[in-house]
């Protein structure tokens, strides 16, 4: 009856609950052959609710006999935000510093990314996120780019970093709704929002081109995606294509081929990040 019971409780606004084995003792208190404690954790509970609960619980014979509910206060000792910690100010390229927003660490000398960490895919951590930023870095320098394009948006972090990088105008894109919800915020903790147009529009039903688009996604999405990627592309513009592990890269590089010039590569363990002019 334990599972029947934890969805009586979570109904009732439980945020969890968990079984554990009876004491021998409260066996024999309770005359149950196979009793079970059953603890249902709430972020606060009234004396009513409790009480209502617990007469819900009775009617179904759910309870052994002679059993009274116990409440008892915890104190949250931090494990809800200790997760945090992880995510300490992260130095990338020449000039990037990524801090999570509950972090005061600034550098004069570095362009400060503030991305929360939530479902979606960009801390920096990652060599394929990393790999990009260095190549945005690099072709952003002493180069005015009036559109930018960051295919698979995620946490947002590419289309931040070509906002200030100094793109004028940026487009991201990504199929995912939580993504985008993600990538919006961060991109607000940033105060670029106004710069950067985020959408769940596919790629093949995008119009115009654009002189920088970076899209770091799975090996087999880029080369299916390649197309459409080209069509993108203005004249003389920079493609960087990232998410691909070092023995995929001559698979993903040919579909790109000969329409764009290869025109270099950066290794990061395992990853590959892949430039391309047109």
């Amino acid at each position: 009856m334990a599972d029947d019971a934890a969805g009586i409780l979570i109904t009732g606004g439980a945020l969890g609950c968990e079984v554990d084995k009876i004491t021998r003792r409260a066996r024999t208190v309770h005359s149950v052959n196979n009793p079970v404690l059953l603890r249902a954790y709430f972020e606060r509970i009234t004396p009513a609710t409790l009480k209502r609960l617990q007469a819900k619980l009775q009617a179904a014979k759910m309870l052994a006999n002679g059993s009274m509910p116990e409440h008892r206060l915890l104190k949250d000792s931090g494990w809800a935000t200790m997760w945090q910690a992880r995510f300490a100010p992260l130095r990338i390229g020449q000039g990037f510093l990524i801090v999570p927003p509950w972090q005061r660490e600034r550098d004069p000398d570095r362009i400060g990314l503030v991305i929360r960490p939530g479902q979606a895919f960009g801390t920096g951590h990652h060599p394929s996120t990393s790999g990009t930023l260095s190549a945005l870095e690099e072709l952003c320098k002493n180069r005015h780019i009036a559109h930018g394009l960051d295919v698979g948006t995620g946490s947002g972090i590419l289309a931040i970093a070509m906002a200030k990088l100094g793109v004028a105008e940026v487009t991201a894109i990504d199929s995912d709704m939580a993504a985008v919800a993600n990538a919006k915020e961060n991109a607000g903790l940033n105060r670029v929002r106004a710069r950067i147009h985020f959408s769940t529009t596919p790629l093949g039903s995008l119009r115009g081109r654009f002189g920088l688009i970076a899209a770091n996604i799975l090996s087999s999405t880029l080369i299916r995606m390649a197309p459409d990627l080209k069509e993108r592309l203005r004249h003389q513009g920079y493609l960087v294509l990232a998410g691909t592990l070092q023995r995929e890269a001559e698979s993903v590089a040919a579909a790109y081929l000969p329409e764009l010039t290869h025109i270099g590569a950066r290794n990061h363990g395992a990853w590959t990040t892949l430039i391309f002019r047109k």
